[in-house]
C-alpha cells in the first residue's frame, strides 16, 4: 500500500511543463538517482532483473495463437492472432533483442551501479499544482535499476514526438554531466515493448472475463505498439544506433 498527499492540480501530460520545470526534474533525479539507501530499505526494494515484467508470458501467449489446431469463434481473439502473424518477425525480433540485452547487462562485469529509479516518470505522473509547483506521482513502480530506466523518458522518449529536444537539454542541463549508456536505453525501450505486448495479450486470451470493451482496448493497445513513431520503432532505431 502507498499513501500519498492529495495533489489539487493537473498533469504535466495535459498542460506541459516550463523550460524551468524540465531543468527542476532533472535536478531533482540527479539527487534521486545519487541517493544511498540504508541497508534495511536497500534489501526492500526491487533489483533490476534484466527480465521484464510479463516476460514468460509470451511464450503461453504465442503457444495459444500459433499452436495447432488453434481456431478461436471469439473476434477479438481472432483480431489479435491475425495481427501477431502478420507481424511475427518484429514480434520476434523484440523479444530475442530484449532476452539477448538484458543477458548482457545481466552478466557485465563488473556489474553495472545501481540507482533509486522512479520507472514510470512520464508526464502523466508528474503534477503541476495550483501554485506551479511541480510533483511526481505514482511510485509504486520504485526499482534499484540502471539510470536508464528513468532516463529513456526523456532522452527521446517513448514515441516520437512525445519529448522535444529543447526539453530534454533542459533536464540534462538540471542533472548534469552523465554518461548515458545507449544500450541500456535500447534494453529498457525493448522491455517497455514486451512488457506492454504480454499486459495486452493477456487480457485479450487468458482473461476471458473482462468486459468486451477491455479486451478490444487490449488489441488496440497491442497494435498500436507497432504503428510509426510508437515503443517498437524507438527500440528499433535505438538498437540500430547502439
Amino acid at each position: 500500500m502507498s499513501l500519498y498527499p492529495f495533489i489539487d492540480g493537473r498533469a504535466a501530460g495535459e498542460v506541459g511543463l516550463s523550460d524551468d520545470h524540465w531543468r527542476a526534474l532533472g535536478a531533482a533525479f540527479k539527487q534521486v538517482h545519487t541517493k544511498q539507501l540504508p541497508p534495511d530499505l536497500q534489501q526492500l526494494v526491487p533489483r533490476e532483473p534484466f527480465v521484464p515484467n510479463g516476460r514468460h508470458l509470451i511464450s503461453d501467449l504465442e503457444s495459444v495463437i500459433a499452436g495447432a489446431g488453434h481456431a478461436s469463434s471469439d473476434p477479438i481473439q481472432q483480431d489479435l492472432a491475425a495481427f501477431w502473424h502478420a507481424r511475427h518477425h518484429d514480434i520476434h525480433r523484440v523479444v530475442e533483442r530484449t532476452d539477448t540485452l538484458g543477458d548482457h547487462l545481466r552478466r557485465t562485469s563488473p556489474p553495472p551501479s545501481l540507482a533509486l529509479c522512479h520507472a514510470d516518470l512520464h508526464t502523466w505522473n508528474i503534477m503541476l499544482d495550483t501554485a506551479g509547483q511541480m510533483w511526481v506521482v505514482d511510485w509504486d513502480e520504485t526499482i534499484l535499476a540502471l539510470k536508464e530506466r528513468d532516463l529513456m523518458y526523456v532522452v527521446g522518449g517513448l514515441r516520437s514526438g512525445l519529448v522535444s529536444p529543447r526539453q530534454t537539454a533542459c533536464f540534462l542541463e538540471g542533472y548534469g554531466a552523465a554518461a548515458i549508456d545507449p544500450l541500456a536505453l535500447t534494453y529498457y525501450r525493448y522491455g517497455v515493448a514486451v512488457q506492454d505486448m504480454a499486459a495486452n495479450g493477456e487480457r485479450v486470451l487468458f482473461l476471458p472475463d473482462l468486459a468486451p470493451e477491455i479486451r478490444r482496448a487490449a488489441v488496440d493497445g497491442f497494435m498500436d505498439l507497432f504503428r510509426p513513431g510508437r515503443i517498437v520503432e524507438m527500440a528499433f532505431a535505438s538498437d540500430d544506433g547502439a
